[in-house]
């Protein structure tokens, strides 16, 4: 099972990176903020190639809280016409390391998603069409059925004033702004202090 998921891991990535010169490609760039301080930095990117789309979110991070933090996360998420076929979220930090897999199984996505202090492996049995990575190019609908790549965990999009979609995963709910089609910011939960990623345009 292990050497599978790394098998699965080492494929998507050498797919994605060699699919560039015959796709189209399109990045963002984010800063990541605690109280309007910067404490990294995350790219987000889309590659269309044919009926499949791949997205992908990396980001590093470095802070001092009582010792110092870091983490590097990276998410790759791969589309065939509109549906998710299989995610990877892979976390390096100085708490440690974590590997979270969802691959669709014909009838139902097979989960295994480990965490910082949480783990799942509920199969979810409906197809969904849209996971975070994706809300990065993709601006989400009133109760659209999204899927975190991280956690495993299906959740419905609130619309909760215009252009400003809420999500709740594991408890903590985050926010995605938009103008107009285009997301400007997320604000994260997190039970110590919220962080913003915003943008940078």
């Amino acid at each position: 099972m292990i050497r599978s998921i790394f098998f699965l891991l080492l494929l998507q990535i050498f797919l994605f990176t060699n699919s560039y010169s015959q796709s189209v490609q399109e990045k963002r760039q984010f800063e990541i903020k605690v109280a309007g301080i910067k404490i990294g930095d995350l790219e987000a990117q889309q590659v269309k190639e044919n009926l499949n789309t791949n997205y992908s979110l990396k980001s590093s991070v470095s802070f001092w809280f009582f010792g110092k933090l870091f983490v590097d996360f990276l998410i790759n998420a791969k589309y065939g016409e509109d549906r998710l076929l299989n995610s990877i979220a892979d976390l390096k930090s100085n708490r440690g390391e974590f590997l979270s897999t969802i691959i669709w199984k014909k009838n139902f996505y097979e989960v295994d998603a480990n965490t910082y202090k949480f783990e799942n492996t509920d199969p979810v049995k409906e197809s969904i069409d849209l996971s975070v990575s994706k809300l990065y190019f993709k601006k989400p609908k009133h109760n659209q059925l999204l899927i975190s790549e991280t956690y495993g965990l299906v959740s419905l999009v609130k619309e909760v004033e215009p252009n400003v979609f809420e999500i709740e995963i594991d408890g903590n709910r985050n926010q995605f702004h938009y103008k107009g089609d285009e997301l400007d910011k997320v604000i994260i939960q997190n039970p110590i202090k919220n962080y913003v990623i915003q943008r940078v345009y």
